[in-house]
């Protein structure tokens, strides 16, 4: 069986026209542009729904001290809950960190 060296080279060239096709029309393609912009609209609420946590539970602490009445009950549980996504939040970033380090450390 002998290879002919033209049709080898056509279906070479074949081959490398629709792996380009495929590149185009995969979903993993999007720009970084894109994933930079939908990383930053869900850190950044992520970091709003975090400030309104503590301000009202601030709010509500400063009620309590002032004397007003609050349900004592809900001010702990909001305290609690600030607390724990604000400790949710620093792990997070620890992570991201630690991701970016270890990207760094890569070998290119």
């Amino acid at each position: 069986m002998t290879i002919d060296p033209i049709s080898l080279y056509q279906t070479a060239n074949k081959i490398g026209e629709m792996d380009g096709k495929l590149q185009r029309r995969t979903p993993f393609n999007e720009s970084v542009g894109d994933v930079a912009a939908s990383m930053e609209q869900a850190l950044t609420k992520a970091i709003a729904q975090l400030d309104q946590t503590q301000k009202t539970a601030d709010a509500d602490i400063t009620k309590l001290v002032a004397g007003e009445p609050v349900d004592l009950h809900q001010v702990m549980l909001q305290m609690e809950e600030s607390m724990l996504k604000l400790n949710l939040a620093l792990q997070v970033r620890n992570k991201v960190i630690e991701a970016y380090q270890e990207i760094q450390r890569l070998q290119v």
